[in-house]
């Protein structure tokens, strides 16, 4: 009695437990895994991809883009920062795209295409800032604004073909058959060292910082919103330190045209019509007119020379 008592508490043993010391015993070698554990990225991905361009909306190029970005990866997340980009205004591309990427995820993707020198020698690029945020963009300074407010940590050339579209590739249409497909992959996982050697001689745009010059400030328009303001790149700690009070009265000359502005904190302070000079969210200094469009009353745009005083 005893050893059939025996028998079966051996047997209800090995029913519990026998089948987990089975699987322990095996070798890790037999372990099959999915392809993506294989290939995951370094950084937190969000499988998002931010996108600006010059493409405007009226043609079929940003469809295009689209299109090519989901047949690559068709879980890929897509989402737009602008397509209205001056056309091929490179300085433009980098201020617009660096002050939306601030407050983007660690993980986002973001592709840049502004490319007057597009099928030309220049390269296609992929860069890590080291907040864990990827560009990929034309090598042609666009990500001047990147770089000197958030950082490289690593940067690659694009050169691993089977990432990109199959098929030719256009000479003209590289967001659509390079950049598009590498950001759709790399927000799916792939590595941002997959694409290709590291780098490290990135293009830049000359810079021009504001600056004091007596009693006055001078410095550039780095940006015309679509309410025609101008946006500079004269930061308000430079204001400040000129002591100017909301209120005051300051001459402002953009390009050859000269207007007095009043030094206000927001767009309210002054009459409809009026000027008017403020730091904005960016904490850079704006010229404006209340309710109507500056740059197009003194025919500006990115690029020219301002100077307050």
């Amino acid at each position: 009695m005893r050893r059939q008592i025996s028998r079966f508490i051996l047997f209800v043993i090995y029913i519990l437990v026998g089948p987990r010391l089975f699987l322990s015993c095996q070798a890790p070698n037999n372990t099959i895994q999915h392809p993506a554990s294989l290939n995951t990225t370094s950084h937190p991905g969000s499988g998002l991809v931010a996108v600006l361009t010059d493409y405007g909306t009226k043609d079929f190029y940003v469809g295009a883009l689209k299109g090519a970005m989901y047949t690559a990866n068709p879980q890929v997340k897509i989402t737009t920062i602008t397509h209205q980009i001056e056309p091929f205004n490179v300085a433009e591309g980098s201020y617009v795209l660096v002050h939306a990427a601030m407050e983007f995820p660690p993980g986002t993707v973001f592709l840049a295409v502004v490319d007057p020198g597009v099928g030309t020698e220049r390269r296609s690029i992929v860069m890590e800032s080291p907040d864990h945020k990827l560009f990929v963009a034309p090598d042609n300074g666009l990500l001047t604004g990147v770089m000197d407010k958030l950082g490289v940590a690593h940067a690659y050339e694009i050169k691993n073909y089977g990432l990109i579209r199959k098929g030719t590739v256009s000479a003209t249409f590289h967001g659509r058959d390079i950049l598009g497909p590498v950001a759709a992959h790399l927000a799916g996982g792939v590595r941002p060292s997959d694409v290709g050697p590291e780098i490290t001689d990135l293009i830049r745009l000359p810079v021009t910082p504001a600056r004091r010059d007596g009693a006055a400030v001078v410095g550039l328009v780095v940006h015309v919103d679509r309410y025609g303001n101008m946006i500079t790149n004269i930061p308000g700690r430079l204001i400040e330190q000129m002591g100017f009070e909301p209120g005051a009265r300051i001459r402002v000359t953009i390009g050859n045209e000269a207007i007095t502005a009043t030094f206000a904190t927001t767009y309210g302070d002054v009459p409809e019509g009026d000027w008017l000079a403020l730091i904005n969210a960016e904490k850079l200094m704006e010229i404006a007119r209340n309710l109507g469009n500056a740059a197009e009353t003194v025919g500006a745009s990115a690029g020219i020379k301002v100077r307050l005083e």
